[in-house]
């Protein structure tokens, strides 16, 4: 009677068990997939493939919704995004050392033009870590969320006579990058970032007198993840018929969600910010960041607030080119939350900052 009773008890310890691992399954579930959509859904627009990544992880038959485009775009991994709703930012083991201790998230970066107040400890551990493309950012220490109004575009001064040679080469490495109210990736030219590159071409030519090379060649069509392999022969091709250029412009948009991060108000008129990427690691960061540097400055003391910041990556992918000339730069205007117009209306003042850091005494 009593091995019977025992064996009941155990049924019912072993029943209650279950309902409990059960509901604590169904809690850590949630709470999982609450952090999972914080990540996702936070405002950096650089996460976007994470859950045709599990799709693809899970279902490998399944055919997701997401285009290669998403799953590569800014090089947001699988296994990274899963370390973060663990909270576990690096897959590194300094990384995790770091995060147990408190103090080393405090101290910044590395004594260079990409420096930052430290959000991530592996930051303290970079030149520890090999083969790694961690992402910097600086944002623009000039803030101005306020209106800014009378602030001339145009100056006379800075006209010269249109030279023969192109002295600025602006190409497109994301070619079908577009606007509101397109879709995210067109091949019209007049809706994608090939228009802002247009706009930054007509006035640079007709009011500053810097002759400007536009190459408008598609290079994102048939595998997004080979642009900058199918770009590269772009540039050197012009390179090689021309030697150099004052300033080389690999022209993106962003894809960041949140609209006010990259807006503007100046002269009662909505424009996009523009922000660089850079690569670190590239042979020619150092000029590549004079270039950078000068720029910046012209804007924060022209427009202060149209420019939005400064990312950089170690490596990127080729560099994203900028090895091959000293005066590379990557530039973002806008993001796809943006319209058309907005990030045309950008170019102007982009053109007067080029015509400064040409034509000017800087």
């Amino acid at each position: 009677m009593n091995n019977k009773k025992k064996g009941m008890d155990d049924k019912k310890f072993n029943f209650y068990c279950s309902i409990l691992i059960f509901l604590i399954s169904i809690l850590l579930f949630s709470i999982l997939t609450s952090r999972m959509k914080n990540i996702i859904t936070a405002n950096s627009g650089r996460e976007i493939g994470f859950y045709g990544a599990v799709l693809d992880y899970g279902i490998p038959a399944l055919p997701t919704a997401f285009t290669e485009k998403d799953r590569v775009e800014k090089h947001q991994s699988f296994k990274d995004n899963i370390l973060n709703i663990l909270g576990i930012k690096s897959k590194t083991s300094l990384s995790i050392i770091g995060k147990e201790i408190s103090y080393l998230g405090n101290v910044s970066g590395e004594k260079d033009d990409c420096r930052l107040t430290m959000r991530d400890p592996e930051n303290v551990f970079d030149k520890f870590s090999l083969n790694e493309d961690q992402v910097f950012e600086q944002e623009n220490k000039v803030e101005n969320n306020q209106p800014v109004k009378n602030c001339p575009v145009y100056d006379p001064k800075l006209k010269k006579k249109l030279s023969n040679n192109p002295e600025v080469l602006i190409y497109h490495t994301h070619t079908c990058e577009s606007y509101k109210p397109n879709i995210i990736s067109s091949k019209d030219k007049t809706q994608n970032v090939c228009a802002v590159g247009e706009e930054i071409k007509k006035e640079l030519e007709s009011k500053y007198g810097i002759a400007v090379l536009h190459d408008t060649t598609v290079h994102d069509v048939a595998a997004y993840n080979k642009s900058y392999e199918r770009s590269r022969p772009t540039v050197e091709k012009y390179l090689k018929q021309y030697k150099d250029f004052k300033i080389i412009i690999d022209l993106h948009r962003d894809s960041i969600e949140n609209k006010d991060a990259v807006t503007f108000n100046i002269n009662n008129e909505k424009v996009a910010k523009f922000a660089f990427v850079m690569t670190r690691k590239n042979p020619h960061f150092n000029k590549n960041m004079e270039v950078v540097n000068k720029m910046t400055s012209i804007s924060n003391k022209l427009y202060p607030g149209l420019y939005k910041g400064l990312f950089c990556y170690n490596y990127g992918k080729k560099f994203y080119n900028q090895d091959l000339n000293n005066n590379m730069v990557l530039m973002e205007v806008g993001s796809h939350v943006n319209t058309i117009e907005e990030s045309k209306g950008t170019g102007k003042y982009v053109a007067r900052i080029i015509a400064e850091y040409i034509n000017g005494k800087n």
